[in-house]
């Protein structure tokens, strides 16, 4: 893989996330991911996965409650520690190897307070379901992690299985273990000794680190090697999910070439009438370097305001009406395995969550076909309010304030998040777009866009109505006749137009946003919406950030 770059703005995106989907490398001692294909293009004219995993799969980010007991889930963790500059250390490792408070105090670049610190050993190139992978891995000390909790770190990736070391884990011979039952005599062969005794404590490094209340990834993978040694701007923003024990991440590194890309604040400009600053990745630079510039990483001086977005995720959410449902299993908890360890079930298109053209288009790119630039950058929150059945028309996206610009991201707020719930207002009488909406938003060239509401398509023009396999709720257009005289396919003649004419031309659209919406409504800001590596994903449930920076001291230095 290399890196990717913005058209626009020529920022530079490192993908540090391995794929999660069929065939994933599932850590010894849990069930396999299974997938079923519910609904397809053949028969609904549309396509569903089922899934049923734990989310300890693939790169994904552990919560302190994984480990410790009434600690912090991942849905409780402040937004700003998944979000910020760290560095990628190369220190290379063999066959049971331990990282140690000397690898990482050598170590270049150097570790400052508040970083986030991925370590690159060099085993992310092992990525398999092989027993080397997990098995055979380095893993960090617990003085480590001493180590790195006094340095005052707020992430710790490793690009191995686990943050410990194999033998001090459940594969090796501690609780719930040994789940690599030839790993005890081949370590005993080789050294003469039993690992009991060489790794007497069962997930030190992890725990310590938890219990300091910094998360952990595993798993980290992709572009690693291509930015290791370099100080770098990373986000890896997990669900909202307030009971979590972990959530799979798409982990994006950003560098800057130019160096002089800079935030919008979100507001009017200086005293002179100027804009205060450039937008961050919504221009394209103007000023030519030389190849030979350091790439940039993005820093501030001044704390930055993060508004979460999306709607809480996990049992008990309102889901759209139809089946499955979300089910939650625990596994494992603390007071008989001393872990805790969650199963999913459910589909992805719940909460508030991102379509794939293949959703609702056959022969169509999947989630991983957007270019990963399209997640990130600066655009709008714009006021359209709209009751029961109203329809987001072209020009109120036109006269909306602030202005709609190219290449912006743009979220709709019609006021409709403040009733979700499983109700039908939210549901079956929301407002929407439609055909004549979605195309102004591919005319104006937008970067993406996220509405407040039950679909991208207003619900008459779903198969909660007429169309599809509906209609899923026939007492609709009785009642939209008695209100209007016409049935409901006079005026919503098209199945689902917004879903398909925005994503087929390439414009990711996402469902179901909400949480702080209203705080940054009618304010230019700075948004992050990445959808999981799930090369075979027709949608993906998603963490969704605004960030303002009101003292606009947010800016780029170099990253070497």
């Amino acid at each position: 893989m290399a890196c990717v770059t913005d058209p626009q703005t020529g920022l530079e995106y490192y993908e540090l996330s391995h794929p999660w989907g069929m065939y994933t490398p599932i850590f010894p001692g849990y069930e396999e991911i299974k997938f079923e294909r519910i609904t397809y293009h053949a028969k609904h004219g549309v396509m569903t996965h089922k899934f049923i995993t734990t989310f300890h799969t693939s790169t994904h980010v552990n919560a302190p409650i994984h480990l410790i007991p009434r600690a912090p889930a991942v849905g409780d963790i402040p937004l700003e520690t998944f979000f910020g500059t760290g560095v990628v250390l190369s220190i290379p490792k063999g066959k049971w190897e331990l990282i140690e408070p000397k690898d990482l105090e050598k170590a270049t670049p150097k570790i400052q307070k508040g970083d986030i610190v991925l370590i690159d050993t060099g085993w992310h190139r092992k990525y398999s379901d092989s027993q080397e992978y997990f098995g055979h891995a380095p893993g960090l000390s617990k003085k480590a992690a001493e180590w790195l909790v006094k340095k005052g770190v707020k992430i710790v990736g490793v690009d191995s299985a686990t943050v410990d070391h194999p033998l001090a884990t459940s594969l090796g011979p501690h609780r719930n273990g040994p789940q690599i039952k030839y790993l005890l005599p081949e370590y005993k062969e080789a050294t003469g000794r039993e690992a009991i005794k060489d790794f007497p404590e069962w997930n030190p490094a992890h725990k310590t680190l938890l219990a300091a209340g910094i998360p952990t990834i595993e798993n980290v993978g992709g572009d690693l090697d291509d930015i290791a040694g370099r100080r770098c701007t990373f986000q890896g923003f997990p669900w909202k999910w307030l009971e979590g024990d972990a959530c799979v991440i798409r982990l994006v590194a950003l560098l800057d070439p130019n160096g002089n890309v800079r935030i919008e604040p979100g507001k009017k400009g200086n005293a002179a009438g100027k804009p205060a600053t450039q937008p961050l990745a919504a221009i394209k630079p103007s000023v030519k370097t030389s190849a030979a510039k350091a790439p940039a990483v993005i820093s501030s001086t001044e704390p930055l305001e993060f508004y979460n977005l999306s709607h809480r995720w996990g049992h008990g959410m309102p889901e759209w009406p139809s089946r499955p449902l979300l089910n939650v299993k625990v596994l494992e908890l603390h007071g008989r395995d001393g872990v805790f360890v969650q199963q999913l079930d459910g589909i992805m298109h719940r909460g508030t969550h991102m379509d794939a053209p293949l959703h609702v288009k056959e022969n169509q790119p999947t989630i991983t076909g957007y270019p990963i630039w399209r997640f990130f950058g600066t655009g709008v929150a714009v006021s359209i309010p709209k009751g029961k059945w109203g329809v987001i028309t072209a020009k109120d996206l036109e006269n909306a304030i602030p202005k709609i610009q190219q290449n912006d991201i743009v979220m709709i707020n019609t006021g409709s998040h403040r009733k979700f719930a499983d109700d039908p207002d939210y549901f079956a009488y929301s407002p929407g777009l439609y055909k004549e909406s979605a195309e102004w938003l591919v005319e104006r060239g937008v970067k993406l866009v996220g509405v407040d509401v039950q679909a991208l398509d207003h619900p008459l023009g779903t198969f909660l109505g007429p169309h599809g396999p509906g209609p899923a709720q026939p007492h609709l257009d009785v009642e939209y006749k008695a209100l209007t005289g016409r049935n409901i396919v006079q005026d919503f003649p098209y199945w689902e137009p917004a879903h398909k004419i925005m994503m087929t031309n390439g414009i990711p659209g996402i469902e179901n946003i909400g949480g702080e919406l209203d705080k940054i409504t009618g304010k230019r800001c700075t948004f992050f919406a990445f959808p999981w590596r799930w090369p075979q994903g027709e949608g993906c449930a998603l963490r969704v950030v605004a960030v303002i920076d009101p003292k606009q001291k947010f800016r780029f230095e170099s990253g070497r």
